[in-house]
């Protein structure tokens, strides 16, 4: 037999086809353009939004590294500067600290030295403006108007003098000093940056874990844990030595994963939108393929006109996908954002990324969906036989059995339709939930990285307010600056729900031969590098006045809180009566193993005959209840009420306040000149929540606005789905709304009908969404959550997306019925059908 070349005929048909079919043609060229659109946008705006989050990390530390390593010997140096896999390998180390100045006999300053590496490449993303230069001759210092204020020294400028008491080592000195340079950018609030020379006089070395600090920054974006863990082995790090790495490098790969997964979602939700218009458009022309078998057209034509088709229709809709992507992200974004009022920052602007691979990507993931996605309906249209084609209605074969139901007539319809063609069921529903799995997997993820939930204080507290004279050297300087009547008038603020004491009291810790010497070798081993534990025991035994510590008073809610954190908690009852303590560790290497049931002995500083002994019942890391008044003796955490048993006049070391709105600003303001107003401002320091937020949000930028820009995306890409998906639906059983209409059902019986189907469909959509929907999201914002995130559903965002998902599963079916009532009168569209 000849073969019969009739590529020119398919080629008329696929193009007259997509004239006379113009209704559910535009559907599928619609679902292409609408999934075309989902991906370009969700790449795009998703690159944008990752690139603003590395910004964002590179302004909270105000450097750009990946790893941090304390303490560097001159091997390891070299190994860091040599490494074939390390792009920068900058050092700073802490030159001492700032006791006081003329104006500020309490700034809290520390002193930093930088080499040009750190400086110049590492710390340079991190600065927005700079006048002179970095420090070179012995007494120059490089500040910011932050470290000049924490001094006192406000008004200053580059080129002026001041004199300075700086501790090292080596002791306390007074100096003075010249400003050689100003600069202003995020990261090192209260520094003041010295030269090398300077730093060479101090005593310290970069060995000492105290003092010397490298940063890294890999050559690759993403590093495993295989390799992190190799790297780590090859510095052999000796026991005081940590290195750290960033959360977002240490779970680079993990983040890989979840975006990808998010990728692949995005995918799903295109395949299964356009899936589902081509299985209902082939399904609505099955009987005018089964004609075109009867002329002599053969399946495989057939499929390669089904072919013909999609081609076009994927092409038109792919470029007009990427039409649209490219439009709405560089400009709808941009334009939403602004017109919302979003504070961006002064000179900020919402900068979309573009890369000419997401362009390529989109199409190619474009086309592989359509194709996929038109592959069994292909299929199906070849097989069909011309007798099969005359006879086929859409609905499931086989026979059921007829029995009256319980309900109004209308709902057994419904639920009839609903399972009268499961496939074509389920993959409505389907593609309907993963769309809102989507967008309630990235509305989860946004709000877990909101400067509200990434900002967190002691105990969620919003302030926290510290007394700075208690970590003067000179005992004579430390004072009661949160005195009685200033605790009566915080207590008396209607405004404040909360406000927790943490006392403290200086004690010695006299020598003895097992608790003492256990903890005190292992200080020694951990920390002091340039002294042997022998020559330490033999002066913390001469002198034990020199090796001062304090015993530390917490209230009954820090109490819980502590214990709640604890590996092993403690008894309660005992702690309170005063018969244990929880000793704070320190970064040895104890275990509670080691200390549970020893006993510690504590005597007042002023009077060493005046002791009371505690039996140790834990550890804890928690560095708040220490901050400045760590010595090498350990620091003892008791009860307040023990406490005020053992020392008359104990010292307000730290107030954690609660307010009873979140981010109160007007409770804030006033606590601020309450400070203010006390006369102790300069020796008072503040820790605020609220400050905090807002130096994240500025370290943010428009991060989170380009976020909230893909869940726009989404949303809109959502309801176009939506519509589409219903649309179809309706389009589809055209003939069989006409027939009911024919035996009696009225029109508003109709509408009733649809609005049930809608609404079924909606609630299997939001079923499928909480529970296989939610497991995946939990699944990826796991895989992503390296900040250690509580998981948590943002209960508006998610209200409103399924209150809008009802209420268009039940427009949508009475917009397309009303749409096909235009077509003319129950007849005419019975005609029309046939």
């Amino acid at each position: 037999m000849l073969r019969n070349n009739n590529t020119a005929v398919i080629r008329r048909m696929a193009k007259h086809s997509l004239r006379t079919n113009r209704r559910r043609n535009i559907s599928i060229l619609l679902a292409v353009l609408f999934s075309t659109f989902l991906l370009f946008s969700i790449f795009t705006v998703g690159i944008t939004f990752f690139e603003m989050q590395q910004t964002q990390n590179i302004r909270l530390h105000g450097a750009d590294f990946d790893a941090y390593l304390y303490g560097l010997t001159p091997e390891q140096e070299k190994l860091c500067r040599n490494h074939p896999d390390i792009l920068h390998a900058g050092i700073e180390a802490v030159a001492g600290y700032v006791v006081e100045t003329e104006q500020n006999d309490t700034p809290d300053a520390g002193l930093l030295w930088t080499d040009e590496v750190c400086w110049e490449e590492m710390r340079k993303p991190g600065r927005t403006w700079m006048e002179g230069h970095y420090p070179r001759e012995y007494n120059e210092v490089l500040v910011k108007r932050d470290s000049l204020k924490a001094c006192g020294l406000e008004g200053l400028k580059t080129g002026d003098t001041f004199t300075m008491t700086y501790g090292t080592p080596m002791g306390e000195f007074t100096e003075e000093f010249r400003i050689s340079g100003m600069w202003d950018g995020y990261g090192a609030k209260n520094v003041l940056f010295v030269s090398e020379a300077f730093y060479s006089r101090t005593g310290e070395e970069l060995s000492n874990v105290s003092s010397g600090r490298c940063m890294i920054d890999f050559k690759q974006t993403f590093m495993t844990r295989a390799k992190q863990e190799a790297f780590t082995e090859s510095l052999n790090l000796e026991k005081q030595q940590n290195l750290f790495f960033h959360s977002e490098y240490e779970y680079s790969v993990q983040v890989l994963g979840g975006v990808l997964g998010l990728a692949a979602v995005a995918c799903l939700c295109a395949y299964l939108l356009i899936y589902n218009i081509m299985y209902l458009s082939v399904s609505g022309n099955i009987r005018y393929y089964g004609l075109l078998q009867t002329v002599g057209m053969s399946g495989k034509q057939i499929r390669c006109l089904v072919r013909r088709q999609l081609t076009i229709l994927a092409a038109a809709g792919t470029a007009g996908g990427l039409l649209a992507g490219t439009v709405v992200s560089f400009w709808v974004i941009p334009t939403v954002v602004r017109s919302m009022g979003v504070y961006l920052g002064k000179n900020e602007n919402v900068h979309v990324v573009f890369h000419p691979a997401v362009l390529a990507l989109a199409a190619v993931l474009s086309g592989l969906t359509v194709f996929a996605a038109g592959y069994r309906p292909a299929r199906t249209a070849e097989a069909v036989s011309p007798v099969e084609a005359l006879g086929y209605r859409p609905v499931q074969s086989g026979k059921r059995s007829r029995r009256t139901g319980k309900g109004g007539i209308l709902w057994r319809l419904a639920k009839e339709q609903l399972t009268k063609d499961k496939r074509k069921s389920g993959m409505v529903i389907l593609s309907l939930s993963a769309g809102l799995s989507l967008f309630l997997c990235l509305v989860t993820l946004l709000d877990s990285q909101a400067a509200r939930t990434i900002v967190s204080n002691y105990m969620d507290m919003d302030m926290v307010l510290v007394n700075k004279t208690l970590k003067k050297e000179d005992r004579e300087d430390r004072r009661q600056v949160m005195d009685e009547a200033f605790l009566r008038e915080l207590k008396e603020k209607a405004a404040l729900e909360e406000v927790h004491e943490v006392l403290c009291a200086e004690i010695l810790v006299p020598w003895e031969p097992d608790f003492s010497e256990m903890w005190m070798k292992e200080f020694y081993d951990m920390w002091m590098s340039y002294e042997t534990y022998e020559e330490g025991r033999k002066k913390y035994q001469e002198h034990p006045e020199e090796y001062s510590s304090f015993l530390v008073g917490i209230d009954d809610e820090e109490f819980s809180y502590l214990n709640s954190t604890l590996k092993h908690p403690v008894d309660e009852e005992a702690f309170f009566r005063g018969d244990t303590c929880i000793l704070y560790r320190n970064d040895l290497d104890l275990t509670d193993a080691d200390v549970q049931g020893k006993e510690v002995v504590c005597g007042a500083f002023e009077d060493p005959k005046h002791m009371r002994t505690f039996r140790i019942a834990g550890l804890t890391d928690e560095y708040y209840y220490t901050g400045n008044l760590i010595s090498s003796a350990p620091t003892v955490i008791v009860s307040s009420r023990t406490l005020r048993e053992f020392s008359d006049h104990p010292y307000v070391f730290k107030l954690s306040l609660r307010y009873r709105q979140e981010y109160d600003k007007e409770i804030e303001a006033e606590l601020q000149q309450m400070i203010e107003d006390s006369g102790y401002s300069k020796n008072i320091s503040c820790e605020s929540k609220l400050e905090e937020m807002n130096t994240v949000k500025k370290a943010q930028g428009n991060m989170m606005e380009v976020g909230l820009g893909i869940v726009l995306i989404l949303a809109l890409i959502g309801i176009l789905n939506y519509v589409n998906t219903l649309v179809g639906n309706i389009q589809s059983r055209e003939m069989e709304i006409s027939v009911m209409e024919s035996i009696g059902m009225s029109a508003k019986q109709v509408r009733r009908l649809l609005v049930m189907e809608g609404l079924l469909f909606a609630g299997g959509s939001l079923c499928v969404t909480w529970t296989a929907g939610l497991a995946a999201t939990y699944a990826l914002y796991q895989s992503m959550n390296y900040r250690k995130v509580p998981f948590a559903v943002p209960a508006a965002p998610m209200a409103a997306a399924s209150a809008l998902v009802l209420a268009v599963c039940a427009a949508v079916p009475l917009m397309a019925y009303r749409s096909m009532e235009k077509k003319g009168t129950v007849v005419e569209r019975l005609r029309g059908v046939e």
